[in-house]
């Protein structure tokens, strides 16, 4: 009885810290996005494609959801979060503020940006045909002035595709950019998914000993000279907008 009691609680246990893991909520948030836009864009202007794994020079990207329309080609990064958000459109890192535990994330927009070219050197097409949307959909409020592009609920995000209505394509053009996304596209498995988050971490771990970034907005430093003592040191690319420094190796 014992040992089944134990079974019991250590499946509990596993099951809660599963439903919580990055994964599995992602995955919630992509899934009710692609719900309200299956199901309310009229398929027969609109191409949905979910969940696209495309390779690229330095290995593969995961995009969550491309719409295909006469109106532009809407490449969307969906974030299923709760608590405070801070941010702006040129910061490099977000932050999430939950009672009182703080952490950061990558902006949205950089990183949707780069799904954004990839989907724009494999079609062809320009970058005023496209849009770069992010959409949270959990809980999560903004607590400063956010961009237009980013969303607070599903029905947002679909009344902003849905209120573009100037033409950029013809049906013909929006059939071929479905099929050459389908058709470069990565199949869904198991094996794609661990090899992009394989691929995601290797990134993530350059990037954390990468000393050359600025400490507070994430972009390229560059190597100055103190004019008074002739020390070098390395300065923000941004400056004088951010005086982010690091000490020269």
């Amino acid at each position: 009885m014992e040992i089944l009691f134990f079974l019991f609680a250590a499946g509990v246990v596993f099951l809660y810290f599963y439903l919580r893991s990055p994964g599995v909520i992602g995955a919630a948030g992509e899934r009710s996005v692609n719900s309200i836009l299956k199901g309310k864009l009229d398929e027969e202007e609109y191409t949905l494609l979910a969940d696209l794994t495309l390779p690229t020079a330095q290995g593969t990207t995961q995009i969550d959801h491309v719409i295909l329309s006469r109106y532009g080609v809407f490449v969307i990064e969906t974030k299923n979060m709760s608590g405070w958000i801070f941010g702006g459109e040129s910061q490099a890192r977000w932050t999430q503020v939950m009672r009182r535990h703080k952490s950061q994330f990558q902006n949205p927009l950089r990183q949707n940006y780069h799904h954004l070219k990839v989907v724009q050197d494999l079609l062809g097409i320009r970058l005023d045909q496209m849009e770069n949307l992010v959409a949270f959909v959990g809980s999560a409020q903004p607590k400063t002035e956010m961009p237009q592009n980013v969303f607070w609920s599903r029905r947002g995000l679909l009344e902003y595709i849905a209120s573009r209505r100037v033409v950029r394509f013809t049906d013909y053009e929006v059939r071929t950019f479905a099929d050459k996304l389908r058709g470069s596209a990565l199949e869904a498995n198991n094996e794609t998914r661990r090899a992009h988050i394989d691929h995601v971490r290797e990134k993530a771990t350059r990037k954390e000993n990468d000393t050359r970034t600025c400490p507070r907005c994430g972009s390229k430093m560059i190597e100055r000279s103190n004019r008074s003592t002739g020390q070098t040191f390395l300065g923000c690319s941004r400056y004088p907008k951010c005086r982010g420094v690091l000490q020269a190796k």
